[in-house]
């Protein structure tokens, strides 16, 4: 695994405001109980961006504050932030914590690393990589699939939005969202359980990542909202309200593609090794997937999801003047206007 996708692995992970980040624990006694991705989770650290749910005495993810060697015993893979072995994986984020995950089971933080003394220290960046990064891995471990999708519960079921760096899903998303009011269920990572017999998608925390232009035109004032870490013009909403929590089948899944100024949007529905390849692309850092899960585990899994959907291309304009021009494709075959 490469120190650039490294880079870009640390880049995502869960939306807190300023205040929130300022404000975590101390390792004590108490426990906290949490469900995402539809598991429980018990943890010494308060996760405010997660659901809370009642005690439980057998949680499935345990989240432990507790030192962690600097080196992963037995790693198969070491490099300058990341380390993998067959069951574990270890990430170092400079000034933040040490993560170790182990066996899908648990993650240990471990805090007392060397901070640079002139910058401020800001613990609650702590659950920033915890929820992403290292929640991620966790994922591929247990062998399911993690997918980066921003996903409604619509007229016609789940309708999952994907494609790469940019592709406006999470704007898509957000639009559908407020002109449809068809309830979010993730916008940025959801899993599948490749054992479960239909591909129900399970979502994480309830957030929203918007660009300054897409605030605007949605009418939503960037007051007050986080901005995001390495991209100053966006911005994160974590949204109490208008989530879908429980999971449900997923039913299609949107390939984003981007078309030139005043061609006509096309929605294409895909088959075969293309529809194949599209699934393959949704995989949340399919890199760790390969590390966790056999080849021919992996590729099973996702010809299987991809049989299980329906799967299409969307190629439409990119101004969000035209928005509701662009989409009519797309809304009328979820309405059931348009036959295939």
């Amino acid at each position: 695994m490469s120190d650039v996708q490294g880079n870009e692995m640390q880049e995502n992970g869960a939306d807190l405001t300023e205040d929130d980040r300022r404000n975590i624990n101390p390792p004590v006694d108490k426990r906290f109980y949490y469900n995402t991705y539809g598991l429980t989770v018990s943890s010494q650290i308060e996760l405010p961006e997660l659901p809370a749910i009642e005690q439980c005495t057998d949680p499935e993810i345990e989240i432990l504050t507790q030192k962690v060697d600097e080196e992963l015993e037995g790693a198969t893979f070491s490099g300058s932030w990341l380390q993998i072995s067959d069951e574990s994986c270890q990430l170092k984020l400079e000034g933040i914590s040490r993560y170790r995950i182990e066996k899908g089971q648990r993650i240990l933080l471990d805090r007392r690393i060397p901070r640079d003394p002139e910058k401020e220290v800001v613990p609650g960046d702590i659950r920033l990589y915890l929820l992403g990064s290292a929640l991620g891995i966790l994922l591929h471990q247990r062998n399911w699939l993690p997918l980066h999708v921003s996903a409604l519960s619509t007229p016609d079921g789940v309708w999952a939005f994907t494609g790469h760096s940019g592709a406006g899903k999470s704007t898509l998303g957000a639009w559908l969202h407020y002109s449809q009011e068809w309830p979010l269920v993730t916008d940025d990572v959801a899993v599948i359980k490749p054992h479960e017999e239909l591909p129900y998608l399970y979502p994480g925390p309830p957030r929203v990542k918007l660009w300054k232009d897409a605030l605007a035109a949605l009418g939503i004032d960037k007051q007050g909202l986080t901005r995001d870490l390495t991209r100053t013009d966006k911005y994160h909403l974590t949204l109490s309200k208008g989530f879908q929590r429980q999971p449900q089948p997923l039913k299609a899944l949107v390939m984003l593609e981007r078309g030139e100024d005043g061609e006509e949007a096309t929605l294409t529905k895909m088959k075969g090794i293309e529809a194949f390849k599209i699934v393959m692309a949704t995989l949340y850092r399919p890199e760790v997937g390969r590390e966790f899960n056999s080849s021919e585990s992996l590729l099973q899994n996702i010809s299987r999801l991809a049989g299980q959907i329906e799967v299409y291309r969307f190629r439409r304009p990119w101004s969000l003047k035209d928005m509701n021009q662009s989409i009519r494709p797309l809304l009328q075959r979820i309405n059931g206007e348009e036959h295939e």
